[in-house]
């Protein structure tokens, strides 16, 4: 069944009764059901101006709450000269769709900074987020896919049992991984920032590395070889070639491609200790 919501709250104004959707205390926390609680769920955030919290729990449902920023300046508090007093803009644009276990959810502000922080099954079979301004990205216990964009800010997945592909243009990436699936290819890329990455002692895979203007580090064993990307475009008539330095290496014999690259910043590739 497909089931749809769209939730727009003001300062002013919280609405009426969601049903099929369940609402608890204001409008700001909703609890979507999904179609078949003993299935994994595919869930993608889509947020314009504000951050991403993604926790994994013990329940079927999906948990989402809203807060907006308080991102006022001084200035902006202080009582008009015509005796008017300012309210709050904290109007949202707040999306979500659920079908068959896929659940997406957008976000929409423009004023003020909305932050959203959701609760979701451990075992998710995808996940992905995107924010693009003023806000970072944190993701903690889950086991799936993980795709996670951000045009200016970090990227933090820790306690993740699947893959991650993960980009940012500023802004530091941090994942710690309990398991790595196995065959799946994986990125981490940033413009300025560190890469810090910690797999399992285990891992078999083929590793390249780029940072322009910082050091490669790791606690791995592993030989190291230099090599050529080469990358050639033919368009009509003309002809283009562009070679990039990489590093590569193997790890326990090698596995699938695991990218790491970055501008300004190290790459720090860590094994778990236990």
């Amino acid at each position: 069944m497909f089931r749809r919501m769209h939730l727009a709250v003001f300062a002013l104004c919280l609405g009426t009764a969601l049903s099929p959707w369940a609402r608890q205390a204001a409008a700001e926390r909703l609890v979507v059901p999904l179609s078949d609680p003993s299935r994994p769920a595919s869930v993608e955030v889509s947020v314009i101006h504000g951050s991403i919290t993604v926790e994994a729990y013990d329940g079927q449902e999906i948990i989402v709450e809203s807060e907006f920023r308080d991102e006022a300046e001084p200035e902006a508090k202080k009582p008009r000269a015509d005796g008017l007093r300012r309210i709050p803009n904290t109007s949202q644009s707040l999306t979500i769709e659920e079908e068959a276990n896929q659940v997406e959810i957008s976000a929409l502000t423009w004023k003020q900074a909305l932050d959203l922080s959701l609760k979701v099954p451990a075992r998710t079979s995808s996940l992905t987020l995107s924010t693009a301004t003023d806000g970072s990205i944190v993701v903690s216990g889950i086991e799936g896919e993980l795709e996670l964009s951000n045009a200016n800010g970090s990227i933090e997945a820790i306690g993740i049992s699947g893959s991650v592909v993960a980009q940012t243009a500023n802004g530091e990436i941090k994942v710690d991984f309990r398991q790595v699936a196995e065959g799946k290819p994986m990125a981490f890329s940033t413009l300025n920032g560190n890469i810090d990455v910690t797999f399992p002692a285990s891992l078999k895979a083929d590793l390249r590395m780029r940072s322009d203007h910082g050091e490669i580090l790791t606690d791995f064993e592993f030989a190291v070889e230099q090599k050529d990307a080469v990358t050639e475009d033919r368009d009509g008539g003309g002809y283009r070639v562009q070679v990039e330095k990489e590093v590569y290496g193997k790890l326990n014999g090698g596995g699938p491609e695991i990218r790491f690259k970055t501008f300004h910043g190290n790459i720090l590739i860590r094994k778990h200790k236990s």
